[in-house]
């Protein structure tokens, strides 16, 4: 596999040894995902001068690290003469692999035609940071950040040359990326991002072909490498996928792959994939699952769909929710919803429903009494960003305390889908301080209050990102805090969903494990939304033994509904 898209993201590259520690920390994970080649991206700099010092640090690593890396060049399009000279000379005298650009102006700007027209002359690629956030100032889209008719401006003025649109999962409207770039032959599509939305690969792949889609991470190692493991493409056009960058490579880069090289590396690509279509003994419950109408894209969310997703998946148990009851103003009918599709379908055994409960919303203690006693639900989900009420509402501690009493879990949402992909016309409480996939800091903040505030109840958290140590320190940790004793913990369970922590390499896991806990965890890849592979990944690749996995899998998560 030849990684497209993947940053040098070092703080000390000023000695081989230094840089052979970013290397050996790559190698590790590409060596055991079958990942060939890196396409290192480093720094830009404010001036020609650092640019240089930047181009040469990336071909140093390049030089010494010949069996893992392929180097990016970099440059600003507001240099002018002087920017496509110092291109030139990356590519002619360090042999790096053409120029990456990042919204120093738009794509289709007049300033960026003599750098196009440079890498035509030099027969390299320009691959370029390209975004398509939902219109209107409630989501602006960055200072010169282009998107995908930026890039339509650049590649109709220069049909030769070969332009790699950056990240298709990289925030926004993936679905108009694909149309709109879709009659272009020059423009290829790498498939890195940290927005791994099921569908996506597979509608890339629809109208632009497999030979223009570009495997990449943007150095999201993990999720990048699950997301093409797991699309629902042939291992064939899994593995082309994989090595298509390396046709983008000119001859004179010095590692350039031999053609057999190539051959015998899709052939093992194709193998690695067809393996993983087999089916997964070990049991696994998705934590975070979903079934119903989400109304701003088509899911394949009915019951039956997503068992059928499950099946293709090896997932034996779906904790769900309903989809519909997060968007009612009144949630109840969607829990009703809920309980009539699944009994109506016949999966009773193959999913723990959860109603949705608005705490603020006029008589949610009869609506819990008829979820739990009436309908069988098993636990309840809380979605305060879009029922619009503050984690810490007065309300949120009595529904909880509601919960201890009747012996079912709460779980928080912050988030059922990347914020950069919103509808236009809408957004959640406190749009502008939450991040793209989480918590705020004083969201994470009053989650503390509220779990502190009662002890009793078992809690699953989701979306907790960075924040789910301090949770854990400030809930359910003795420590001293100065010369006084903390020792005031939740007895309560407090758990979190590994698949929206901060893991895109296994040594971060570590981290996980050490400040959380594995028996604090619990996989939750959030079907139908998501392509499953990218994120249970995680699970997979979780520095623990196969019993503690197996926790993670699904014996935490089950132990609260025992």
């Amino acid at each position: 596999m030849i990684d497209s898209h993947f940053h040098l993201w070092t703080e000390d590259t000023s000695t081989p040894e230094a840089r052979a520690e970013r290397a050996d920390q790559v190698r590790s994970i590409a060596d055991r995902l079958g990942v060939e080649r890196i396409c290192l991206i480093g720094e830009r700099g404010e001036t020609v001068d650092e640019c240089y010092e930047n181009n040469r640090t990336v071909a140093k690593m390049t030089d010494e690290h010949p069996d893992l890396f392929y180097g990016w060049a970099r440059a600003s399009p507001l240099w002018g003469e002087e920017g496509v000279q110092e291109f030139r000379r990356a590519v002619e005298e360090d042999g790096l692999i053409g120029l990456k650009l990042y919204a120093q102006t738009f794509l289709d700007d007049p300033a960026v035609d003599p750098l196009a027209e440079a890498a035509v002359d030099m027969d390299v690629p320009i691959i370029s940071h390209v975004s398509h956030r939902r219109r209107g100032e409630r989501h602006p889209r960055k200072p010169k950040e282009s998107n995908s008719d930026n890039v339509r401006g650049l590649a109709e003025r220069f049909p030769e040359l070969k332009l790699v649109s950056g990240h298709i999962g990289g925030g926004g409207v993936w679905e108009y990326r694909c149309k709109n770039l879709a009659d272009l032959e020059n423009v290829y599509l790498d498939t890195s991002g940290s927005v791994c939305d099921a569908g996506q690969l597979e509608m890339a792949a629809e109208y632009l072909g497999t030979d223009r889609l570009l495997y990449g991470t943007d150095t999201w190692f993990l999720p990048g490498f699950g997301k093409l493991q797991g699309a629902n493409l042939t291992p064939e056009q899994k593995a082309e996928i994989a090595y298509n960058m390396e046709s983008l490579i000119p001859d004179s880069t010095p590692n350039t792959l031999s053609e057999n090289e190539v051959e015998t590396g899709i052939e093992a690509a194709r193998d690695l994939f067809a393996a993983s279509e087999e089916p997964r003994p070990e049991t696994i419950v998705d934590a975070n699952a979903y079934v119903g109408d989400f109304p701003w894209s088509q899911l394949d969310s009915t019951a039956d769909d997503v068992v059928d997703t499950m099946d293709r998946e090896g997932v034996d148990k779906a904790v769900v929710s309903s989809f519909d009851a997060v968007f009612y103003r009144d949630p109840q009918p969607g829990n009703r919803e809920l309980a009539a599709e699944i009994e109506n379908a016949g999966h009773e055994d193959r999913f723990v429903p959860l109603a949705t409960i608005d705490p603020t919303y006029p008589m949610w203690e009869e609506d819990l009494r008829e979820c739990i006693e009436e309908l069988g639900m098993q636990g309840v989900r809380l979605f305060p960003l879009y029922h619009d009420y503050a984690v810490d509402d007065p309300g949120v501690v009595d529904l909880l305390d509601a919960c201890a009493d009747y012996d079912v879990p709460v779980m928080f949402v912050g988030q059922l889908e990347d914020k950069r992909q919103h509808h236009s016309n809408w957004k959640i409480r406190d749009y502008d301080e939450v991040g793209s996939k989480n918590w705020s800091d004083e969201q994470a903040d009053a989650l503390v209050d509220v779990l502190q505030q009662s002890p009793e109840a078992d809690v699953v958290v989701a979306n907790a990102w960075t924040h789910a140590e301090k949770i854990v320190r400030e809930t359910a940790t003795k420590y001293p805090r100065g010369v006084r004793l903390n020792n005031k913990t939740r007895s309560g369970e407090t758990l979190f969903v590994l698949d929206d922590l901060y893991m895109f390499f296994p040594y971060q896991g570590a981290d996980i494990v050490e400040t959380v806990g594995v028996d604090r965890l619990v996989t939750g890849p959030k079907l139908p939304l998501l392509n499953f592979q990218s994120h249970y990944i995680y699970t997979e690749e979780l520095p623990v033994s196969e019993e503690e996995r197996d926790r993670v899998r699904s014996e935490n998560v089950l132990s609260l509904f025992e």
